[in-house]
């Protein structure tokens, strides 16, 4: 018998994305984006977000909104001016996704260490586990800047197993982006994709994922425990 069948909860942790994971959030970040467009006359729809914008870290956003419109000024103030107004929108209504507290709950009595690895704005990510309440949970929580490089670099995911005292390969991440999926490939962890927040880009990357589930209410911590020892 191995360890982790005698203690689910031994030698192995899970990491969590953010947004369109923990949360259903991406409509309001389309909104967002959209509200900033009307006041900088910048021709952003529902088209140029999910091309442009979606998954991506507001470095790469910007780089892609200069090439594509060719406006001077469009800096990294701008990406601040759109992270208030999604903060505004989002901050009052923030949720859980259906069956994360029941999860976290069952990791957290096991004694599953927690990383958290995001590609939004640190603002962001702490504002939302701080309205979740589950700030406490986390051994790292992990945004881009100071020498890590976005998803679909594998930084953040390396940068959280490191944070938690563990190897990649024993290591499970959620995720909902195409970006994200590449990202855990590439740190060499096992991936779980959750659909629900997930793009129709996201969707074909998605397939490579170990589980996927539409939510947390049928995600199994037995079944991630086995998964890590290697015994499924």
């Amino acid at each position: 018998m191995t360890e982790t069948e005698q203690n689910p909860g031994a030698g192995w942790g899970v990491i969590f994305d953010v947004d369109g994971t923990m949360v259903d959030n991406h409509a309001f970040h389309q909104r967002a984006w959209i509200e900033l467009g009307r006041r900088r006359g910048l021709p952003i729809d529902a088209g140029y977000y999910m091309n442009h914008i979606h998954s991506k870290d507001n470095v790469v956003i910007m780089e892609n909104m200069r090439r594509n419109f060719g406006r001077d000024g469009l800096d990294m103030s701008v990406a601040e001016e759109k992270e208030a107004i999604y903060r505004e929108l989002y901050g009052p209504l923030v949720d859980p996704m259906p069956g994360l507290a029941r999860f976290l709950g069952e990791l957290c009595a096991l004694g599953v260490p927690c990383a958290v690895a995001s590609n939004a704005p640190e603002p962001n990510t702490r504002m939302i586990l701080a309205r979740l309440g589950v700030e406490g949970q986390f051994g790292g929580v992990f945004t881009p800047g100071e020498g890590l490089a976005g998803k679909p670099a594998p930084d953040l995911f390396l940068a959280a197993a490191a944070a938690i005292g563990l190897p990649p390969e024993r290591c499970v991440v959620f995720e909902d982006s195409y970006s994200g999926f590449i990202a855990a490939d590439a740190a060499g962890m096992a991936c779980v994709a959750i659909l629900r927040g997930a793009s129709p880009v996201s969707l074909p990357r998605a397939a490579g994922a170990f589980q996927r589930h539409q939510d947390f209410t049928t995600v199994e911590v037995d079944a991630l425990a086995r998964r890590v020892d290697g015994r499924m």
